[in-house]
């Protein structure tokens, strides 16, 4: 009885787990190809000399939007993307925003129950 009780507690926290992971994974993906449509409103810190960001191909800007996006979601901080508009701001505000909460929601889920 014991365990079957446990395993399936650990079942059900492992699907917890799995779809915090799954949420993270998709704001990830998601803000990534929403900055890359957005570029011109960011720069590359390592070519200051484009007005607007610039990369050498679209699979290396996609790549640098990706790594953009997951250092925002894992609040690491910032890549060398940075955002040279309010509205390049407001979409990196809206990232953060988006993970503080799933956070929040995650640590109140888990701690519940």
């Amino acid at each position: 009885m014991f365990c079957n009780t446990f395993s399936k507690s650990i079942y059900i926290t492992m699907r917890r787990v799995v779809k915090t992971l799954a949420i993270h994974l998709f704001c990830i993906i998601f803000f990534a190809f929403f900055y890359y449509y957005f570029s011109i409103h960011f720069d590359n810190n390592n070519q200051n000399k484009f007005k607007y960001y610039n990369s050498e191909s679209k699979i290396n800007s996609l790549v640098d939007f990706f790594l953009f996006s997951t250092t925002i979601q894992a609040g690491v901080g910032i890549s060398d993307v940075l955002p040279n508009s309010v509205y390049g701001k407001m979409l990196m505000i809206m990232q953060q925003l988006i993970m503080i909460s799933i956070q929040v929601i995650t640590i109140y889920v888990f701690t519940n129950y």
